[in-house]
């Protein structure tokens, strides 16, 4: 479900729409993209703007423009079930989030991503107690 919302934002950069993404492509990924996906790729893409004034703003030692795509990627998946999703915990939104990292990003970005993540997720805690 991530991991296809993943490879689905992701050719989002490339230009293609996310109803473009043919069958085709869906084998050539191995996705497996269900209503969920879908899901979490609209929700992303409607509140990008928002989501990635989050992660500007907790991401202290880099600049977005800085941050790789796939990182940003990822970071935005976890945002958006952090603050839109109430069935996902925000835990497992991180622990989700990282996993993909240690897949497509490198290892020392992991530790980035969690560092953005956790910080937004103890400040979004905090306001909804």
């Amino acid at each position: 479900m991530r991991e296809g919302a993943f490879i689905i934002l992701y050719q989002t950069l490339f230009g293609q729409t996310p109803q473009e993404i043919t069958e085709a492509d869906e084998e050539a990924f191995g996705l497996a993209r269900s209503h969920e996906t879908d899901l979490i790729v609209n929700g992303v893409l409607s509140h990008d703007e928002e989501i990635t004034g989050i992660i500007a703003k907790y991401s202290t030692t880099r600049s977005v423009a800085r941050i790789s795509k796939v990182n940003l990627i990822i970071m935005k998946i976890a945002i958006y079930e952090i603050k839109y999703d109430d069935k996902v915990p925000g835990a497992a939104a991180i622990n989700e989030a990282v996993e993909l990292g240690k897949k497509y990003a490198y290892k020392q970005d992991c530790n980035f991503i969690n560092g953005v993540l956790n910080s937004y997720l103890e400040e979004f805690e905090n306001a909804r107690d």
